[in-house]
């Protein structure tokens, strides 16, 4: 059974799957508490700037939890559709830039927590893809829409139907994470960056993510992007850390963004 917890170190929250026997499967129940977290994150902002999820123990997340599901009375497009929809949508509409850390498995549902997130850092043999493969069940958690937007037609295909598995390094190569690095660095990787995240312009990165979310589901044309672009940096502009950037520059000094 995993248990989900939420901690909060100043302006960095963490959500943690706990549940090391499972290997951090998840069932409705904890998709229910993961909402409630990120909710609770979502009222501490603007104090908390930003969000890492990660599982404790050898891996990220295997998946769901099916060891007690009975097949003939599971509903699985209520789990997904009114379950684990939700949850991806309120982790995507934080206001604040979401890492997922991961090492080991992220598997099905579980890369669907991950690919919720705005990055993705990896241990270089952490394990991507489908295993549903096995159990005769379909691609879901979003995995279909990333893929190909990703690694295109014919790769997605071989993920699926083989049900290889593409290590953090090869995830990395092709887009599926942000970034790889060695397992035993992992850790130490992400708290560098969480450093620099905090330190940074809340207000720009919070439009910078809307943004970039409504290009990658909407793909408007250059003409459009560049329309909004403008109007964008123009709302930039009139922020105090926008000042507070271009003066640190002008004085040669470190911005301190507040």
């Amino acid at each position: 059974m995993t248990e989900i917890q939420l901690k909060n170190r100043g302006p960095i929250a963490e959500l943690v799957l706990d549940g090391q026997e499972s290997r951090n499967a998840l069932d409705a129940d904890n998709l229910r508490d993961i909402a409630a977290a990120v909710a609770k994150v979502a009222e501490a902002v603007p104090n908390v700037r930003v969000l890492v999820i990660r599982g404790e123990g050898k891996v990220f997340c295997s998946g769901r939890d099916i060891a007690n599901v009975d097949v003939e009375t599971d509903d699985a497009h209520a789990f997904l559709a009114d379950i684990f929809a939700p949850v991806f949508q309120a982790i995507r509409a934080l206001p604040i830039p979401v890492i997922a850390q991961v090492q080991g498995a992220a598997l099905g549902l579980g890369y669907g927590v991950a690919a919720a997130a705005d990055i993705i850092f990896a241990a270089d043999d952490a394990k991507f893809g489908s295993p549903f493969a096995a159990i005769g069940a379909m691609l879901d958690s979003g995995a279909h829409h990333v893929f190909l937007d990703r690694v295109g037609y014919h790769r997605t295909m071989d993920l699926i139907v083989t049900g290889d598995f593409m290590t953090g390094a090869e995830a990395a190569a092709t887009g599926i994470v942000s970034r790889a690095v060695p397992a035993a660095e992992l850790s130490d990787f992400v708290e560098s960056k969480l450093e620099k995240i905090v330190s940074g312009p809340a207000e720009a990165f919070a439009m910078e993510k809307g943004f970039v979310q409504k290009l990658a589901d909407e793909q408007p044309n250059l003409a459009e992007v560049l329309a909004q672009e403008a109007a964008l940096q123009e709302s930039a502009r009139q922020t105090p850390d926008y000042a507070e950037g271009f003066r640190a520059f002008q004085e040669r000094r470190k911005p301190n963004f507040e």
